[in-house]
């Protein structure tokens, strides 16, 4: 498929180096001095997002993703990545089997990890997030996901049908259905104060560039309470300093005050779609009993715990 993806595009002499596959199967492609991100939109087998689509399709998927690319290097002055496009001027290239391929800029910096995060770079992390809320909050590029009380019932209906298919323990799947279903009440609740969001803020999404943090993959942004992206980066940062440098910068340029209950909400729906999304793959791996058992007891039950005693 990289191959045919290839010939779309004026390249002349491309090179190109497998990166990973997760929704996508991305490569870097270089062509002399220029390189690019070139992704291929097939999900590794398993992979369901039919349940986080909801009905949309990839095709218009991909084409409102390309639209928030370009909306944010036009006003995101983030140095977002901007979208190159094939030899018909086209942002998303379909392959002979229908497969969808779209190219990047390449942006050279480093992928951020735990232990390269210093209480600056926290920081920085912090006014970047702050930044990007302020730039897209409003943005009302659709279709795009909904993370909201709709798509926990999706997931609550998979995690049974999950049960009769004897992908989870029945105290397992008992577990997280409560924790689902207190979440969409929140959910429910707060939908009037949805904003447009990355989504997927983990801390490989986030580069470190000339000094700059720079969020990268789009594809799974859409509309929550900004709390979703928060939770993400908070429950990454095991250091208590470097989690209260992260909010200062974050609040230095964002109005924006996320509550405790909203972080503990999306931490508990962020789990969920990973572990609920992936059961028909990992279900007959030998460590997915013991993870979900992990999960269960350290995330969904002291959230049922919590909301139980608000």
């Amino acid at each position: 498929m990289i191959t045919e993806s290839l010939e779309y595009f004026g390249f002349i002499d491309p090179k190109f180096e497998f990166i990973g596959h997760g929704e996508n199967m991305t490569y870097k492609i270089t062509d002399g001095h220029q390189c690019y991100q070139l992704r291929i939109h097939k999900p590794m087998d398993g992979f369901n997002l039919d349940l986080v689509r909801m009905g949309n399709s990839l095709n218009d998927l991909v084409n409102s993703e390309m639209k928030v690319l370009l909306y944010l290097a036009e006003k995101g002055n983030l140095n977002t990545q901007k979208v190159f496009y094939n030899k018909n001027g086209d942002a998303i290239t379909t392959l002979r089997d229908g497969t969808l391929v779209t190219v990047l800029e390449w942006i050279n910096g480093d992928e951020l990890s735990k232990e390269k995060i210093t209480d600056m770079i926290a920081y920085k992390i912090g006014t970047t997030i702050g930044k990007l809320h302020n730039s897209i909050e409003y943005l009302t590029i659709k279709p795009r996901y909904q993370y909201d009380d709709i798509l926990t019932t999706v997931l609550i209906n998979e995690t049974l049908d999950s049960l009769k298919q004897e992908h989870f323990a029945e105290k397992h799947a008992k577990i997280i259905v409560d924790a689902l279903s207190l979440a969409r009440d929140y959910l429910r609740c707060e939908k009037d104060n949805f904003k447009f969001i990355h989504a997927d803020l983990k801390f490989a999404n986030l580069l470190y560039s000339d000094e700059k943090v720079v969020p990268i993959d789009f594809s799974l942004s859409g509309y929550c309470i900004p709390e979703w992206d928060l939770c993400m980066l908070l429950n990454g940062l095991e250091d208590e300093n470097l989690k209260l440098n992260f909010m200062d910068g974050y609040q230095s340029v964002c109005d924006y005050v996320p509550n405790d209950t909203g972080i503990a909400v999306c931490t508990c729906m962020t789990l969920a779609i990973f572990v609920v999304t992936q059961h028909k793959k990992v279900s007959k791996e030998p460590w997915f009993y013991n993870e979900i058992d992990k999960f269960c007891e350290n995330t969904f039950k002291p959230f049922i715990k919590t909301i139980k005693q608000k």
